[in-house]
């Protein structure tokens, strides 16, 4: 039957090709589509499924399946991570088969009870646990946060394939199955690391530390293309994406300016003083025309973040919520901030982004400042102290 594909000795790949999608998830563009990859593992004595599809495939997913082997003879189902674009079909599987045993970590035990109401045995799994299919072992590696609490990795040691989820994946439906069936999607493949995976680099660490020893010959991820041309270079570049900001032994802020009339720049130039005064790196962008990509390496890079913004229509102009947004995405060296502004009719942004950045963990280091209209000498010099408090709270911080 189309797409089914078989990857190794009773080893098959049967997920779904959308290659027409273009929002996934409602949230991160996929120019060239995506595919839900899933595996069926053929023992001597055991048949184990690793993860479903996203449940608009259910059917063709079952389809495929049947044709490979009856869902009845289905002993167990690993799913590596419980996101529905990986078990949108295990309810119906469930359905079909009842008596199949569902392989997850603990977490994922108790997200499946909260997303599918059907009768489910599952058998939590444990660091370097292994399930013997028969001729095949299946071998369990603990992955959390990569990209939800729940994932797990697993390994086929005999046939040198890794399956990771979410991990090593892209959002790319190409041609082919394989790597080197389809055109150069590097560029899909590092975007899917920002958008996804970025935000759990500790986390990220800890897992290339478990198999980058492994003998891997394919790098079966649940969305792209598998990895067989050099899955090694996959996980390496992982590590590199993943390594730790540089420690400059020295304290650094980021300060961020958005100023239609010139007066919040203006002051922050006088919070810009009060910060080098006393020995702070500070990296001044303007938000304005700074891209996502250098704001969100700066925010990752500093230790404290200072914005100064305007109020335009009685809230924060957009482009400070969207930079603001970016803190999400990243694992700031430290925590510490500090708002300003200036305004006109009203003044309320200063205090929005304040109670946003406390949101976000910040501590604030200052109390806010906002002036009307241009600041006065005084105000200036208010913008100062504001910077050395920040400065401050950074020599203070261990």
């Amino acid at each position: 039957m189309s797409g089914i594909a078989e990857i190794g000795p009773g080893i098959y790949s049967l997920g779904a090709r959308h290659p027409e999608l273009r929002i996934f998830d409602e949230l991160f563009p996929t120019h060239n589509g995506t595919t839900y990859n899933a595996y069926l593992v053929r023992g001597s004595e055991k048949v184990a499924l690793i993860d479903t599809v996203k449940g608009m495939f259910t059917e063709q997913y079952l389809e495929r399946l049947s044709s490979l082997v009856p869902l009845e003879q289905i002993d167990l189902v690993v799913v590596n991570h419980t996101e529905p674009d990986h078990s949108g079909a295990l309810g119906k599987l469930l359905e079909a088969n009842p008596e199949i045993t569902v392989c997850c970590s603990r977490s994922a035990a108790n997200f499946l009870q909260q997303l599918y109401s059907v009768p489910m045995k599952t058998r939590v799994v444990a660091e370097g646990e292994e399930i013997d299919l028969g001729g095949k072992t299946l071998r369990f590696i603990l992955a959390p946060y990569l990209h939800w609490p729940d994932t797990i990795f697993t390994y086929l040691p005999e046939a040198k394939i890794l399956f990771p989820c979410d991990a090593f994946g892209a959002h790319f439906c190409g041609d082919g199955l394989f790597d080197d069936e389809v055109a150069d999607f590097s560029a899909e493949f590092e975007h899917y690391f920002d958008a996804i995976m970025r935000p759990f680099k500790d986390k990220i660490r800890e897992a290339v530390a478990k198999v980058e020893g492994l003998e891997i010959e394919l790098l079966c991820p649940s969305h792209g293309p598998l990895l067989r041309r050099d899955p090694k270079a996959a996980i390496a570049r992982y590590k590199e994406l993943a390594a730790p900001v540089e420690d400059t032994g020295c304290k650094r802020a980021l300060l961020l300016t958005l100023s239609p009339h010139g007066n919040t720049r203006k002051m922050a130039a006088a919070v810009r003083e009060g910060l080098e005064a006393r020995g702070i790196e500070v990296v001044e962008k303007a938000i304005a025309v700074a891209c996502q990509d250098e704001l969100r390496d700066e925010i990752e890079r500093s230790d404290a973040l200072v914005v100064g913004v305007p109020t335009i229509n009685r809230d924060a102009p957009p482009p400070v919520w969207a930079t603001l947004s970016l803190v999400s995405t990243v694992t700031p060296r430290g925590r510490l901030g500090a708002v300003f502004g200036s305004y006109g009719w009203s003044g309320e942004a200063v205090n929005l982004i304040e109670e946003r950045l406390k949101g976000l963990k910040y501590t604030l280091a200052a109390a806010p400042l906002h002036y009307r209209f241009a600041p006065t000498d005084e105000d200036i010099q208010a913008c100062r102290e504001l910077g050395e408090q920040v400065a401050a709270a950074l020599l203070e911080a261990k």
